[in-house]
């Protein structure tokens, strides 16, 4: 891209610069480790690392541009050097991508689903559906990249850094594909990862308590989610669950607002819920009265209200009710969303595996779990560590609320001390409930299997579908719950038949 062309692109953002417009660049990268000869480095300051702090690097790696936001820290360099000033690098890194992949938004419909919960489930479900109509779709997920059925990768965060966004709409537009799927973290709004992107449809599911370690404030942390709103198209449709949104906090018009839940004064009504411990059906009454019974393998009323997002949403492709609901039948669910543990199908007690990692996707799941079981639920739970404190004792509290015997153990301390992590769980612990702590985590599985019995749940949470446990200094264990899960009841079962 020759430096003249990246001019034009940043001309917004510019406050200065001073390198050769008519040389050539071919490469933008905020990573050292990825840097070759000719490259554009742009600096990003991000929760831990500052790109700025890095230039010196990138120069001798034979980076051959700059892009930086932080004066002071170029003029402390002794030397001169090409560089481009501007205000806002994220802002300048997400445009020099869209740029290098020569992508046009025009050619796509953008769906984006943000929420503290629901967000991969509601993404997941919308992409199935699309591909099973026979409608070319692209997932970007927590539980997987997708062109259409073909899975490139599981990706690390939520929504891929604004590089990875870029070159995935690439590949989707050499396959022809026009629906992009993208499940939206606060995060990713905050980075700015998916800057400037025109979303055809924006869903969102829930605002509960979450990452208050790097929002600081729940306000902060939901202006942050409802910014969402503000990349919405002209003629776009904000699908609010009126069971849990004000409206009056959502930055849209009301006729760009079409609502769901079980409130009465929805535009599309839950009703008449009915679940066992395999499938659930519901019925969804759309604006004009019609009546849609649904029929699924999820359960739980939280996933009443993540079919009827998708629900809306297909309905906005232009997708048949009956295709629909055919596709939400045939749907297996999401790894690690409340997902039973194969081989506990054809016994006396249950396992299932779920993600519940925040106070309130706790609180959903285990009332699900109370629904369907006759006898005690057995919770596997713990805390994730360089996260939210504060979240630790509700957890703590609502653990003790709805199971019956606590397993509290490791999630993914990283950084933080393991047992600091579970003192904070104890504070929220009803010490007359009955509880065992086994900071182990694969023993305290095995342990909270073994005191299974007839017409028991085990239910192991926070971790879900994540193939790793995070420790300090970036240690990683492979560990995976519903493998671990797996293993143990097939032993337990080799020795029953003894």
């Amino acid at each position: 891209m020759i430096g003249q062309k990246i001019i034009s692109i940043l001309k917004d953002l510019i406050i200065e610069y001073h390198f050769p417009l008519e040389k050539d660049y071919t490469f933008f990268t905020n990573n050292t480790n990825k840097i070759k000869p000719g490259s554009v480095f742009v600096c990003i300051k991000g929760t831990y690392f500052d790109g700025h702090d890095f230039i010196k690097t990138a120069l001798e790696y034979k980076a051959a541009l700059i892009i930086a936001e932080n004066p002071k820290k170029l003029s402390k360099l002794p030397f001169d050097f090409p560089y481009i000033l501007v205000s806002d690098t994220k802002k300048a890194y997400a445009l020099l991508n869209y740029a290098y992949y020569n992508i046009n938004f025009d050619d796509f419909n953008f769906i984006g689903v943000t929420g503290t919960n629901g967000k991969t489930t509601v993404t997941s479900l919308i992409h199935y559906v699309l591909t099973q109509g026979n409608q070319n779709s692209s997932l970007i997920s927590t539980v997987g990249i997708k062109l259409n059925d073909e899975l490139l990768y599981e990706p690390y965060n939520t929504t891929p850094g604004v590089d990875e966004v870029s070159r995935i709409i690439n590949l989707s537009k050499n396959k022809g594909i026009k629906n992009i799927c993208l499940e939206v973290s606060s995060h990713a709004l905050a980075q700015k990862r998916v800057y400037d992107i025109p979303f055809s449809i924006a869903i969102l599911t829930n605002i509960t308590r979450d990452h208050l370690d790097y929002h600081k404030t729940f306000e902060e942390y939901k202006m942050t989610k409802m910014s969402l709103f503000k990349q919405l198209k002209n003629d776009g449709y904000g699908i609010i669950n009126l069971d849990c949104i004000d409206l009056k906090d959502v930055p849209l018009e009301k006729d760009n607002i079409i609502t769901y839940g079980f409130d009465k004064t929805a535009d599309y009504i839950i009703s008449d819920v009915d679940y066992n411990n395999s499938q659930m059906s519901f019925t969804i009454t759309e604006p004009d009265g019609i009546e849609n019974k649904i029929h699924t393998h999820l359960i739980g009323e939280y996933n009443a209200q993540n079919l009827t997002a998708a629900f809306i949403a297909l309905k906005l492709l232009n997708v048949d009710n009956e295709v629909i609901r055919h596709g939400f039948l045939t749907f297996v669910g999401v790894p690690g969303r409340f997902q039973l543990v194969e081989n506990t199908k054809d016994i006396e007690y249950k396992v299932y595996i779920d993600f519940a990692h925040t106070p309130d996707a706790l609180e959903k799941v285990l009332k699900s779990a109370r629904r369907i079981t006759h006898g005690r639920i057995i919770l596997v739970f713990g805390a994730g560590g360089a996260a939210d404190i504060g979240k630790r004792k509700i957890m703590g509290e609502i653990a003790s609320k709805y199971s019956d015997l606590m397993v509290i153990t490791d999630d993914d301390p990283k950084n933080d001390d393991p047992d600091e992590i579970i003192e904070h769980i104890m504070e929220g612990v009803d010490k007359n409930k009955t509880y065992i702590i086994i900071r182990d985590r694969k023993n305290a599985i095995k342990a909270a299997i073994s005191f299974a019995s007839r017409d028991d749940v085990v239910l192991i949470t926070g971790r879900g579908h994540e193939k790793f446990q995070l420790y300090e200094n970036g240690k990683k264990i492979p560990f995976n719950d519903y493998e671990i899960a797996y293993n143990v009841v097939q032993k337990f079962r080799k020795v029953m038949k003894r």
